[in-house]
């Protein structure tokens, strides 16, 4: 999934720029993605920006910041 070491810095501004819709949707394609992205540093950095947005605006993350699927 990340080959690219700087694709997360692309990931991350366009979170960083994107619209809340458009942030909405960077959020729904990355969600299936979070158990992967949490096996590498560079994915590790994808969803620490998105936890660092969605708190600092009070957003419930849901299972981003909970354990894996089907892990509850």
């Amino acid at each position: 999934m990340m080959k690219d070491q700087y694709a997360n810095y692309v990931v991350q501004k366009m979170i960083d720029i994107a619209e809340p819709t458009q942030r909405k949707i960077i959020m729904h394609k990355i969600r299936p993605h979070i158990a992967t992205l949490r096996k590498y540093t560079y994915g590790k950095h994808i969803l620490a920006k998105l936890e660092k947005y969605y708190m600092k605006n009070g957003v419930d993350l849901g299972p981003l910041c909970g354990p894996p699927n089907g892990m509850l």
